[in-house]
């Protein structure tokens, strides 16, 4: 299957808040369309997916599920990060501006890293990882990869490997890490210490914006991978659909743990 990063969606309850957030606060270039209502398309845009970069794409949805108590592995099970090219440089900065970071810089085989917290409890990272495109401009930051917080390693593992066919670069007892099959695009970090992702379908509309983050993959071939996903029996959150909109054809899986893939092809 020919299958590649498309973007992060974040999904918010407080849609004008989140706005003022990113773009003020952390300082984000943005993108509107009042066609389709609350939506911004934040940081480099897909000027940057589309440079040597393959920065990923990072949209802003409205309707998210509000919960009382968030923390990455706690009804938050993905985290992106931003890549820069030196950590205490721009983390100086942001907590300038008022950004609050968790805890201390953290070194893992991959590189540097440290949280922060932005709207509604929803976490982020900023990492220095060596050898990956990173860039220093935060208003159009890299987001060189998002980590993934599982409740069931091993069937995640197969999931993104057998399933996705996503690379295996690198693992130990509690990560493995997946790149694409395609230079320079972003990569999965999956780690221990998540929880199952239970969706109520009667809560939010589309099914995928109950919680703050869900990925999606584009394919040139989805009648293909709808193939996989029939002789897989992977679980939908929502059956094909053609969106008139924006042209989009996409459909919704579930991974292992229940977070939700959207995998859309485009006219």
């Amino acid at each position: 299957m020919d299958i590649t990063f498309n973007l992060i969606g974040m999904s918010v309850a407080n849609w004008p808040a989140a706005y003022a957030f990113f773009t003020q606060s952390l300082g984000l270039q943005a993108e509107l369309n009042p066609a389709y209502g609350d939506w911004a398309n934040l940081g480099g845009g897909w000027s940057g997916y589309y440079s040597d970069t393959h920065s990923l794409v990072c949209e802003l949805f409205d309707n998210g599920g509000p919960v009382a108590t968030r923390w990455w592995g706690h009804h938050q099970n993905i985290r992106p990060a931003i890549h820069v090219d030196d950590l205490e440089a721009p983390v100086d900065q942001l907590q300038r501006r008022g950004i609050h970071f968790a805890g201390e810089i953290e070194n893992r085989s991959w590189g540097r890293q440290i949280e922060f917290d932005t709207v509604e409890g929803i976490k982020w990272a900023i990492a220095q990882v060596p050898g990956h495109p990173r860039r220093h401009d935060l208003s159009r930051p890299h987001i060189g990869h998002v980590a993934i917080k599982t409740a069931d390693f091993k069937a995640q593992q197969d999931f993104y490997e057998r399933i996705l066919r996503f690379e295996l670069r690198d693992s130990g007892q509690d990560h493995a890490i997946y790149t694409q099959n395609k230079p320079n695009h972003p990569f999965i970090i999956l780690l221990t210490g998540g929880e199952v992702v239970h969706y109520d379908p009667d809560s939010v509309r589309p099914p995928e914006r109950a919680h703050p983050f869900f990925l999606s993959l584009m394919t040139p071939e989805l009648s293909t991978v709808l193939e996989t996903i029939n002789q897989q029996g992977l679980a939908l959150l929502r059956s094909v659909t053609h969106h008139a909109d924006w042209g989009g054809t996409d459909v919704v899986i579930k991974d292992a743990d229940g977070n939700a893939i959207q995998i859309v092809q485009y006219p």
